[in-house]
């Protein structure tokens, strides 16, 4: 699969001995192929791709100004009023029909995300007290190698092995 770039020269009438050169890539099995094919331009210019377009994030002012239906989330009293309108008025837009659906599947994630908050925060208070509420294992005997060492018997640190064999042993279990 290695091409190798090879110049030739193209001799055209009436060019009075002059020779014009032009560069070919040589693919495999030594048939040549153009240079934009394998990825190259013309004349020296490099080729270039479109970039794709940068994503859109709309924020719900933007929906509340902009949108189709211009309405805010429904509320039960406005459903309520839509619900006992009489026939003769006219029915809601395609466009006001899309608008509250939008608002209602935004009120029901909201309110899905909200109780998944709360439930995850009550769960991480609960581990919280637990937490807290436990007892350090082997405190007594810790404190009592931290008195040792602070006020060693006689001076001698070394007097402190057997408090501090007592120690390990509990926090060995």
């Amino acid at each position: 699969a290695q091409a190798r770039l090879e110049r030739g020269s193209i001799g055209c009438p009436g060019s009075k001995g002059r020779v014009r050169t032009r560069a070919a890539w040589v693919g495999r099995g030594g048939r040549r192929v153009p240079r934009e094919a394998m990825g190259g331009t013309m004349s020296g210019q490099q080729a270039r791709r479109p970039a794709p377009p940068p994503p859109v994030f709309y924020s719900e002012e933007f929906f509340k100004e902009y949108g189709s239906s211009g309405s805010p989330a429904p509320s039960a009293q406005s459903i309520a009023a839509v619900v006992a309108a009489p026939a003769s008025v006219d029915a809601p837009s395609r466009g006001e029909l899309k608008g509250t659906e939008r608002n209602r599947i935004l009120a029901e994630l909201r309110e899905d995300e909200l109780s998944a908050a709360e439930a995850a925060a009550r769960r991480i208070g609960t581990w919280a007290a637990e937490l807290q509420a436990r007892t350090v294992p082997c405190g007594a005997e810790q404190a009592e190698v931290e008195r040792c060492y602070a006020a060693p018997p006689m001076g001698d640190q070394l007097r402190c092995g057997p408090i501090v064999d007592v120690f390990v042993r509990c926090a060995k279990l």
